[in-house]
């Protein structure tokens, strides 16, 4: 286990290195810059002070390893459309609203999906399992953002119960949050359904049946147990990619999250901070799937995860 955390942390930090050459190259292959005419009408003069200013007249290595090594330090740099701050303090102050209204969301819809699924599968066939089959497909394959204008449609047109955007106030996190738990509910049915009927038409079900064990202690002591393997390596990785802000909830919503500086970022070509936004990802996808993978060995002993037994 132990070799195995060792390579995957260095896994880690080479996907880590690879991520920000390329998104360093895609960022500087795109045309014109940040300071172009057309965006910022200033002089040639002002416009290669203010180049020289951020270091954007250096070669293009130079400005990479540059970058890295403020990152290294935990410096990742000003961003140009916010100067005022550090992408640092940026990204702690946009992050909030994306981790709590993602976050919460996540916390609702996966166990309402696990329960969704279970139902299904010890229901086979049954009106419950074609409900619950089509709640999850509904949730899978209905775009969010669609799912964003019937919430606002419904409740905040027509009842009049809730506000349609915002972020301050707690009652304005309502909507966001039911909208970001549609996913993890769609999925977690799907994966729970899937998972759980395997487990179900396994011969040691059979045998814990032929011993006497109630159905109840075989489906949540055993089936559960081992039907969570599929179910553990969605949910981190689920949870970073909602936690980390929806475009296009948090513009429905108008939440000031990360998701409308990772459309400011590319508008105005923000490199410093379009290239934290994508370390940060990056990064945080490693990690999840990293625990994951721990939590699969410990769920299952018999995994060890590549080692040579």
């Amino acid at each position: 286990m132990f070799a195995h955390i060792i390579r995957r942390v260095l896994s880690v930090a080479f996907t880590f290195i690879v991520v920000s050459v390329i998104i360093f190259l895609m960022m500087h292959s795109v045309p014109g810059g940040p300071f172009d005419a057309n965006d910022m009408p200033v002089s040639a003069a002002v416009r290669e002070k203010m180049m020289a200013q951020w270091g954007l007249d250096q070669p293009l290595h130079i400005q990479y390893f540059n970058y890295m090594w403020g990152v290294l330090h935990f410096d990742f740099g000003v961003p140009f459309q916010s100067p005022g701050e550090t992408v640092v303090q940026l990204i702690s102050r946009a992050w909030i609203p994306s981790l709590v209204l993602g976050g919460t969301g996540v916390l609702i819809g996966a166990p309402l999906g696990i329960l969704l699924g279970m139902a299904a599968a010890l229901n086979r066939n049954t009106w419950i399992d074609y409900l619950a089959s089509t709640v999850a497909t509904l949730g899978l394959t209905i775009p969010v953002f669609v799912t964003s204008m019937l919430l606002i449609l419904i409740f905040a047109v027509w009842l009049n119960w809730l506000p349609a955007s915002g972020w301050p106030q707690p009652n304005r996190w309502i909507l966001p949050i039911a909208c970001y738990a549609a996913i993890p509910l769609a999925t977690y049915a799907r994966y729970t359904r899937s998972a759980v009927l395997d487990t179900l038409n396994r011969p040691f079900v059979n045998v814990l049946r032929a011993k006497g064990l109630s159905e109840r202690r075989i489906v949540f002591q055993h089936v559960m147990r081992n039907s969570a393997i599929p179910l553990v390596t969605v949910f981190l990785p689920m949870f970073i990619g909602t936690a980390t802000g929806s475009i296009f909830v948090e513009a429905m919503f108008r939440v000031p999250g990360l998701g409308a500086y990772f459309v400011s970022s590319i508008e105005v070509r923000d490199y410093t901070l379009q290239m934290a936004l994508m370390l940060l990802i990056t990064f945080m996808y490693c990690l999840a799937y990293l625990l994951s993978d721990i939590a699969y060995a410990l769920l299952n002993p018999r995994i060890r995860l590549g080692d040579s037994e």
